[in-house]
C-alpha cells in the first residue's frame, strides 16, 4: 500500500517537471521514484536517452540488440549498487548520498554510451554489476580517468585498486604516507607511458585500445600493495566491492558518516574518521580499519543482517612463490622497479637480460630512479632466428617480486612500447626456480 500511496503523491512531492525518458506521473519502480525526486537526475535521464538514440543510429540495427541487452543489465544493477532495493519503496525524502550515487552512475553511463561503437564489444560478454570507480567521474578530464569511468570492468578494477591503496595508506604511519602518494603518482605516470595513453583530449579509438594494458597494470599494482598488508588492513582490502560499499552506507545509516560524503568505496579521511568514531563508541580497538570482526559487528548493528562467514581463504603462497597471470601463451608477473614503479613483466627464461622498453626507462629517469651512472655500455644479443642485435645496458638498483629482491640487476633497453621481459639476469640470481603450471606460480629458491 505504501508504494501505491507514493505513486499517487509523486506530483506533490516532485513538482510538475517530467523526464522525457519516462512519465513521472505514473512511475512505480523505486529507481524511477529516485530519479523523479531530483530535477538534475531527470535531466540526466533525458541525456542518457538521447545518447542511446544517437548510439543506435551510429552502430546500426544489427549491433543494436547487444547495446540494448547491455543497457538493460545496467538498469538492473546500478540502483542496487546505490542502495535502492527493487522490491520496496525508497526512503523519503531521498538521502543526498543516494541521489549522489545515482548522479555518479548516470554520468558514467552517458559517457559509456557516447563512446559505444568506437570499439567492438564481445558478442556474448557478460555485463557485470556497475561497481566503481573509486573517484568522482564528474570531475575528471584526462583520457585515462574518462576511460575508467566509461568501462564497467575498468571501474570495478579501479575500485579494487583503491581498496588496497587506502587500506595500505591507513596501515602506514604518517611519515610513510607521503611516500605512498608519490608512489601512486609515479605509477599513474608510468601507466600512461607504458600503455600509450594520451594525457589530454577525449576518448579516441586509440585510447580504447589501451584497456587491457591499463587493466593489467592496475591489477599488478593492487597485487603489490596487497602483499604489504596484514591483519585488518588485508581483510578490508580483499573484501568484495559490493560489501565494501555497503559497509560505508552502514556508517552513514548509524550517523557516523555525513550524508554529504559520496559512497564510492574509497575509504578516505571522512570514512576513516567515521570508522574510528564507531570503534571508539563501541569500545573496540581504534585502528580506523574495518577488519572482518568489526565489519560483521557493524553490519549487525546497522541492518540486522549477518553476512555469512567468508569461505576459508585459498592456501596462501609461501614466501618462495610468486603469483603468475596467464596471458595467451605467456605468463605475466608484477615486479617493482627501483622501489618506485610496479609493472607487469612477461616471464621469459629465454631472454638473457631483463628488458625495459625505452619509454619506461624514460619514466624511470624522469622520476630520478635511474641516472647516467647506471648505464654500463652495450651488448650484442643473438635472437631466436640467429640474427644479432646491439642494445644498451644499465643496472637496476633493485627489482622486487613479492618478498624477493635482487639488486644491481643488468637490464637492456628495448624499443618503445615493447614488452617488459623478466629474463635470466634476474632469474639466474636464484639457485633454483620453477613454474607450477597448475597453480600458476613462480617458485624461487634462495638467492645465490
Amino acid at each position: 500500500m505504501r508504494l501505491a500511496v507514493l505513486v499517487l503523491t509523486l506530483g506533490s512531492i516532485f513538482g510538475t517537471g517530467a523526464a522525457k525518458a519516462f512519465d513521472c506521473s505514473s512511475v512505480t519502480l523505486p529507481s524511477s521514484i529516485v530519479i523523479c525526486s531530483d530535477p538534475e537526475l531527470m535531466q540526466l535521464a533525458d541525456e542518457r536517452q538521447d545518447a542511446i538514440y544517437e548510439a543506435r543510429a551510429r552502430i546500426g540495427e544489427e549491433a543494436w540488440p547487444a547495446l540494448w541487452e547491455n543497457q538493460k543489465a545496467w538498469v538492473r544493477s546500478y540502483a542496487v549498487a546505490c542502495g535502492i532495493a527493487q522490491d520496496r519503496p525508497p526512503p523519503l525524502p531521498i538521502p543526498a548520498s543516494i541521489r549522489g550515487c545515482f548522479k555518479h552512475a548516470a554520468e558514467a553511463r552517458i559517457t559509456f554510451i557516447r563512446g559505444y561503437g568506437l570499439l567492438t564489444p564481445g558478442p556474448s560478454a557478460p555485463v557485470p554489476p556497475r561497481i566503481g570507480p573509486g573517484f568522482d567521474c564528474t570531475k575528471v578530464t584526462r583520457p585515462l580517468a574518462l576511460m575508467i569511468c566509461a568501462d564497467a570492468n575498468l571501474s570495478r578494477v579501479d575500485l579494487r585498486y583503491n581498496q588496497a591503496y587506502w587500506a595500505l595508506f591507513q596501515q602506514l604511519d604518517q611519515s610513510a604516507r607521503q611516500g605512498l602518494r608519490r608512489e601512486e603518482d609515479a605509477f599513474i605516470d608510468a601507466v600512461q607511458d607504458r600503455c600509450g595513453m594520451p594525457r589530454s583530449g577525449g576518448l579516441t579509438p586509440q585510447a580504447w585500445q589501451t584497456r587491457d594494458c591499463v587493466r593489467g597494470a592496475y591489477e599488478g599494482q593492487r597485487s603489490q600493495w596487497l602483499s604489504r598488508l596484514t591483519g585488518p588492513a588485508y581483510e578490508e582490502a580483499t573484501r568484495p566491492p559490493e560489501r565494501h560499499l555497503a559497509l560505508q552506507r552502514d556508517l552513514e545509516a548509524l550517523g557516523f558518516l555525513s550524508g554529504d560524503v559520496q559512497i564510492d568505496g574509497a575509504y578516505g579521511a571522512e570514512t576513516r574518521n567515521a570508522i574510528t568514531a564507531w570503534q571508539t563508541e563501541r569500545g573496540n580497538t581504534t585502528t580506523g580499519l574495518l577488519g572482518e570482526v568489526d565489519a560483521r559487528a557493524l553490519e549487525r548493528e546497522a541492518t540486522g543482517r549477518a553476512t555469512p562467514l567468508p569461505a576459508p581463504p585459498p592456501r596462501e603462497l609461501s614466501r618462495d612463490e610468486i603469483p603468475l597471470t596467464p596471458n595467451g601463451n605467456v605468463f605475466r608477473v608484477s615486479a617493482r622497479i627501483n622501489g618506485a614503479i610496479t609493472l607487469p613483466f612477461i616471464l621469459d627464461s629465454g631472454a638473457a637480460d631483463v628488458q625495459i622498453p625505452a619509454d619506461v626507462a624514460g619514466t624511470l629517469e624522469r622520476a630520478g630512479t635511474i641516472s647516467a651512472e647506471d648505464f654500463i655500455g652495450s651488448q650484442i644479443y643473438t635472437l631466436a632466428d640467429g640474427s644479432k642485435l646491439s642494445g644498451d645496458q644499465f643496472r637496476l638498483r633493485e627489482l622486487q617480486l613479492g618478498n624477493h629482491v635482487a639488486r644491481n640487476v643488468v637490464a637492456s633497453i628495448g624499443p618503445a612500447k615493447s614488452e617488459l621481459l623478466l629474463g635470466q639476469s634476474f632469474l639466474s640470481r636464484f639457485g633454483v626456480w620453477a613454474i607450477d603450471n597448475t597453480r600458476h606460480v613462480l617458485i624461487l629458491g634462495e638467492p645465490g
